[in-house]
């Protein structure tokens, strides 16, 4: 029975296979000593234990429990579970044990903490300036020039207009730029041409009140402290010169050089205190009964350059 037993084993015997499970098993030993002898220059070496396999480490200097698990592709969780009790506190000298995975991430790291890289600097805001505007109703040039930081002047000239009269719709060029392109083209409007966009809609949409309906009328009255009172309505108008002082002044026909006089815009009820620093000129319009400085007149928020206004003020007898 044995005999036949052990020709039954020779006949099964195949030599390629024999000769591929010897390979095998010897790259196998190879791969296991190579991997052996990568550990061991870092650690102390391997023990298999419970059928598994540890790499024995021993913590140098300004090693990190965390830094060497990550090394051999372990986790704080899965040293705990091998070397139960021991502290995550680990002191330099000490041996723990790490679970094999079979690869060494690098050389042995150290820790050390990367300065973050320095904040990206912000891109800086770009102002985007407008090209052209569309007036609402009720808007005069005078709050359109306001609106872009340019003077009456530039719209005058950047558009071609007859009148400072505009209509809701309109479209105007409220940039030197856009002005440059369109003269080049040709597309800039005729003198006097008013280009509109059709069924415009503004919720600002308001009739534009007719200043060459004002009526001028004055008033005076004695008052109980001895003071003469002037009432006055007329338009007030808009000292077209560029102003940095910020000042709420005025020029007036009658009223002394240092008067205060309250001007009230009769559209909104708008209403401010200037001082006269000087003697309205006899040119323009015989309907003007005083004139403001710029910031003066934009306290008014007015919606042209010219508006319908009730002045008062005091002087003595």
């Amino acid at each position: 029975m044995l005999k036949m037993k052990l020709n039954s084993s020779v006949m099964n015997y195949n030599p390629k296979s024999a000769i591929k499970t010897a390979i095998t098993c010897a790259l196998s030993s190879v791969v296991f000593s190579s991997f052996s002898a990568e550990i061991v220059k870092d650690s102390i070496g391997l023990k298999k234990e419970g059928g598994k396999l540890f790499v024995l480490y021993k913590i140098a200097p300004k090693q990190t429990l965390f830094s060497i698990v990550k090394r051999y592709g372990s986790s704080v969780a899965e040293f705990k579970a091998a070397n139960p009790g021991v502290s995550e506190n680990v002191q330099i000298g000490q041996t723990i044990k790490i679970p094999y995975k079979g690869y060494v991430v690098g050389n042995a790291p150290t820790k050390t903490i990367p300065s973050p890289p320095p904040a990206p600097t912000p891109a800086p805001t770009e102002t985007v300036k407008m090209a052209s505007h569309v007036v609402e109703g009720g808007q005069g040039l005078y709050a359109v020039a306001n609106k872009y930081k340019v003077t009456m002047a530039d719209l005058r000239k950047w558009n071609n207009l007859s009148s400072d009269q505009l209509t809701a719709g309109q479209v105007l060029i409220v940039d030197a730029h856009e002005y440059e392109r369109a003269k080049k083209a040709g597309d800039l409007p005729a003198k006097g041409e008013i280009v509109k966009v059709e069924d415009i809609n503004s919720p600002k949409a308001t009739t534009e009140p007719d200043v060459s309906e004002a009526k001028i009328s004055s008033e005076t009255s004695k008052t109980a402290s001895g003071y003469k009172k002037t009432i006055e309505t007329g338009l007030a108008e808009l000292i077209d010169v560029e102003d940095k002082s910020g000042k709420y002044l005025a020029l007036h026909r009658s009223a002394p050089i240092g008067t205060l006089v309250n001007v009230k815009n009769s559209t909104n009820g708008q209403s401010i205190w200037v001082k006269v620093v000087g003697k309205l000129p006899d040119i323009g319009s015989d309907k003007v009964i005083i004139k403001l400085s710029p910031r003066a007149f934009e306290k008014l928020n007015p919606s042209d350059k010219r508006i319908r206004t009730e002045i008062n003020y005091m002087t003595s007898f």
